[in-house]
């Protein structure tokens, strides 16, 4: 275990770390997970039921989905922010930190709603793919592949 890892998610890392290119799966990264988040994004602005409907959730009133559009600015600005990860090491560990952070925070918030009945289980979906990808960067942060990354 790597000083720092109480949790023990360094053993995640451990065994993808002989098999691939770490610089090429960090920027193949940022470059599909930032486009999901960037697609989403200009989605929910331009047609936000269509998005829902997709992701099998009731759409709310035709006056709320103002806000929905609103919040894929968030989403979109998020995944755009992948982006900058490509322009080296100090940049890429930057955004994949924040937008780590980003992502558990919205598991998180989605798993307290389901669970107080305010948000129906079919966000689990959007909540399990945010915290995985958070964890997911979390741990490669912690295992050091942005270190391989030139300045």
């Amino acid at each position: 275990m790597r000083r720092g890892d109480a949790v023990g998610f360094q053993r995640l890392a451990n065994p993808m770390e002989n098999k691939m290119n770490k610089v090429k799966f960090l920027r193949s990264w940022s470059v599909a997970v930032g486009s999901m988040d960037a697609m989403t994004g200009l989605l929910l602005i331009l047609v936000p039921a269509l998005v829902l409907r997709m992701l099998k959730i009731e759409p709310p009133s035709r006056d709320a989905l103002v806000f929905l559009s609103w919040i894929g600015v968030f989403v979109m600005a998020v995944g755009l922010s992948y982006a900058m990860a490509l322009g080296g090491r100090t940049r890429g560990e930057t955004v994949w930190t924040f937008t780590a952070l980003v992502r558990i925070l919205v598991a998180l918030f989605l798993v307290i709603r389901i669970l107080d009945g305010t948000m129906d289980k079919t966000w689990a979906l959007v909540g399990a793919s945010d915290g995985i990808v958070g964890v997911l960067q979390i741990v490669i942060l912690r295992a050091g592949w942005w270190k391989k990354v030139p300045k």
